[in-house]
């Protein structure tokens, strides 16, 4: 079995491609969604509490926006909460990997490089996307300002850096996105 992990910044179009495998038949591991899991699981809030404090909690419960707020307030913040989460995103990927019967399966990561997560990876894709429509993007998905949107990619790595890691890049923007997944799929296929 090979891993193809799928990586781009924030509102690069990462989850739109892996829809796409998916209905080539290619299972796919959203790291961000169990992340997320995890994360607002009772065991890991109590965690998040006792490293931050009272002002991530909102009525006594982690709040998502507080949490947000305080780790983008404080940078080795954002670094203890990965430091937390990742063991456990990786722990559960490969249990979710040694479920499955295809001979590709796909490891969604916003942070793949940043987290170390594309070591458990045969091949990387990164999804590209100028940073003018990635911010236009995820304001209108999500709402939020366009200083916290680029707070968010300051965060992360560049394209650039990405790219020179990455085995493939797609290009989301200018370019028709269904033939270029199709065509890293022959690809991947021939090679497995």
């Amino acid at each position: 079995m090979k891993v193809l992990g799928v990586t781009g910044g924030i509102g690069s179009g990462k989850s739109t491609v892996c829809r796409i495998f998916k209905t080539l038949g290619v299972p796919v591991f959203s790291s961000d969604e169990v992340s997320k899991a995890i994360l607002f699981s009772s065991s890991v809030q109590r965690e998040v509490e006792k490293m931050f404090g009272g002002q991530v909690l909102e009525n006594g419960v982690l709040s998502k926006s507080k949490l947000a707020e305080y780790i983008f307030a404080k940078e080795d913040a954002l670094e203890s909460l990965n430091q937390l989460l990742h063991p456990k995103v990786s722990k559960d990927f490969e249990f979710w990997k040694n479920q499955q019967s295809n001979p590709l399966v796909i490891k969604e990561a916003a942070i793949l490089f940043e987290s170390g997560a594309h070591k458990s990876c045969d091949y990387v894709l990164n999804v590209h996307c100028s940073e003018q429509e990635r911010i236009r993007r995820v304001f209108l998905r999500d709402e939020r300002s366009e200083q916290e949107i680029k707070s968010i990619i300051s965060r992360q790595w560049s394209d650039n850096e990405r790219k020179k890691y990455s085995h493939f890049t797609i290009n989301n923007e200018s370019e028709k996105l269904i033939p270029q997944v199709l065509d890293l799929y022959d690809t991947l296929i021939k090679i497995l």
